[in-house]
């Protein structure tokens, strides 16, 4: 789907541009190069009519770039509703981890293709992503949800499923015991 960085780039730009004129919320974005996920904020219609625009535009482009004619995308994309904080943080957490559990790089802000360390204000790349969904489960205070999330997305031993915002507030000091026993 991607066969270089102008095709990733040409994919972000379509991104910001379908995000800063449709009613979504552009939450995450990870491009593979077989594929690309997408966390979004969006009524069913939006959606379905922002991911035809997005589509349609990329192949256009990347047919015209690398002179082929058909579609880009093989399939209808894959939708499922969000429910739930804990469900939201696992899916943020999967698409974030992509790139470095398929071997592409060690830490999820090293894929030049996330938009992971734009939210952890060590990219601009994605200046039209707003993870405020997710960080505002981490933290009311932004640099601490900035490193709560890290913990969550940079550690590989967090399991999926868990409840996630309880497990990465640190004890408070009434729920840690004395155990010197003195």
């Amino acid at each position: 789907m991607f066969a270089d960085g102008a095709d990733c780039l040409s994919m972000i730009g379509q991104l910001e541009r379908v995000t800063l004129d449709t009613d979504w919320t552009c939450i995450a974005a990870v491009l593979m190069g077989t594929h690309y996920h997408l966390i979004v904020d969006a009524g069913e219609r939006v959606l379905a009519d922002a991911m035809k625009r997005i589509n349609w535009a990329y192949a256009v482009n990347h047919n015209k770039r690398h002179r082929r004619k058909g579609h880009r995308v093989g399939c209808r994309y894959v939708s499922k509703p969000i429910d739930s904080e804990a469900y939201l943080l696992g899916c943020y957490r999967y698409v974030v981890r992509n790139p470095v559990e398929a071997g592409l790089c060690e830490r999820p802000e090293q894929w030049p293709w996330s938009s992971y360390a734009t939210t952890i204000e060590r990219s601009t790349a994605f200046p039209f992503v707003d993870a405020t969904l997710v960080l505002d489960q981490l933290d009311a205070n932004h640099e601490i949800a900035i490193e709560r999330l890290r913990g969550l997305c940079e550690n590989p031993l967090v399991p999926y499923g868990q409840d996630l915002p309880v497990a990465l507030r640190p004890a408070s000091r009434d729920e840690v015991s004395d155990t010197s026993g003195t």
